[in-house]
C-alpha cells in the first residue's frame, strides 16, 4: 500500500505542471484572439491544442484534489464522465496534431486546390476533430468497468487492466496519430525537395527567373520550419504515453501485477510532458512570444 506522502507530493506536482500548461494555454489564446497579426492558420490550430490542453488540465487539477481528500474513495463526484471526458480530451490533443500535420500537407502539397486553404476547410476540421474525439472515446463504455476509479492511483481513468480496452486507447490515441504525423511529414519533406529541385533545374540558366528559385527556397524552409516545429511537439506528447505503453505491455505479458506506484506515475507522466509540450509550442511562437515578452517589459 502506497503512502499517503507519495500521492500528496504526486499530485502536488501533477497541479503545478497543470496550472503552468493552462495558464500558457490560455495566454496563446487570449494573445491569438486580440492581435490581429495572429490570425492564422497556423495560430488557430494552436489554439484548437490549446483548447483541449486547458480542458485536460482542468480536469487533471479536479482529480488531484479529489485524490488528496481523506475520503477519496467515497468521495469522487462524476468518476466516469470525468473519466470519459479525460480520454477524449487526450484523444482531442493527439489528434489536433493530426490535423495541423493535414494543413501543412494542404499548403505544402495540394495548393492547387485552392477550396483546401481556406477558413471554411480548417473549421471543418477542428469540428470533425472533436466529434471523432469524443467518438472513438466511448468505446470503453462497453465493458464492465471500462472506466473506473482505480484504487492505486485514486483517479477516474479507463482501466489498462483490461488489455484490450488498453491497447485500444494507446493504438487509437497515441500511436495512430503519430503515424499520421509523421506519414504526412514524409511527405512534405520529399514534395518540398523535389519541389525545390524542379524550380532549380528549369531556371538556372535564366538570370531573371533567380528570384522566383529564392522564393521557392523560402516556401520551402518555412513549411520545414513549420513540420519541424509540429513533429517536435508530437514527439514530445507521444513521449507522455510511454508508462502507460509499460503498463499496458506488463499486463499483456506478466502474471503478477505491475508495482502500484507505476499507475500515478503514469498518470502523471501525461501531464508532465503535455506542459513541456505546451512550453515549446509557446517558446517556438515567435509571434505570440514576442509580444508576451512587450508587455512584460511594459509592466517592468
Amino acid at each position: 500500500m502506497l503512502s499517503d506522502q507519495f500521492f500528496i507530493v504526486n499530485y502536488s506536482l501533477a497541479i503545478v505542471f497543470s496550472i503552468v500548461g493552462l495558464s500558457l494555454c490560455l495566454l496563446t489564446i487570449v494573445i491569438t484572439i486580440t492581435h490581429r497579426q495572429c490570425h492564422n492558420f497556423t495560430n488557430v490550430l494552436s489554439c484548437n491544442t490549446c483548447t483541449a490542453v486547458t480542458l485536460y488540465f482542468i480536469f487533471r487539477i479536479l482529480t488531484c484534489i479529489y485524490g488528496l481528500r481523506q475520503d477519496w474513495q467515497f468521495h469522487q463526484p462524476a468518476c466516469i464522465f470525468r473519466a470519459y471526458c479525460s480520454l477524449a480530451l487526450c484523444a482531442a490533443l493527439c489528434y489536433s496534431y493530426s490535423i495541423q500535420a493535414t494543413s501543412r500537407l494542404f499548403f505544402a502539397v495540394f495548393y492547387k486546390h485552392k477550396y483546401l486553404l481556406t477558413w471554411r476547410t480548417h473549421w471543418i476540421m477542428i469540428i470533425v476533430n472533436w466529434i471523432i474525439s469524443f467518438i472513438i472515446s466511448i468505446q470503453p463504455f462497453f465493458y464492465q468497468h471500462g472506466f473506473e476509479l482505480e484504487i492505486e492511483s485514486r483517479s477516474c481513468v479507463v482501466t489498462p487492466k483490461i488489455v484490450s480496452i488498453s491497447m485500444y486507447t494507446l493504438v487509437i490515441i497515441f500511436i495512430i496519430p503519430l503515424i499520421v504525423v509523421t506519414i504526412f511529414g514524409g511527405i512534405i519533406v520529399y514534395y518540398v525537395r523535389q519541389s525545390s529541385r524542379r524550380i532549380a533545374a528549369v531556371v538556372s540558366n535564366v538570370a531573371e527567373n533567380a528570384s522566383t528559385v529564392q522564393v521557392s527556397k523560402r516556401y520551402g524552409k518555412r513549411e520545414l520550419k513549420l513540420l519541424k516545429n509540429l513533429m517536435i511537439q508530437s514527439s514530445i506528447i507521444s513521449c507522455g504515453g510511454i508508462l502507460y505503453l509499460i503498463l499496458v505491455v506488463w499486463y499483456a505479458t506478466q502474471q503478477q501485477s505491475p508495482p502500484e506506484s507505476l499507475y500515478l506515475l503514469a498518470l502523471n507522466s501525461i501531464t508532465v510532458f503535455t506542459t513541456l509540450m505546451t512550453i515549446v509550442l509557446f517558446l517556438l511562437n515567435k509571434t505570440i512570444r514576442k509580444i508576451t515578452l512587450k508587455y512584460l517589459f511594459r509592466l517592468c
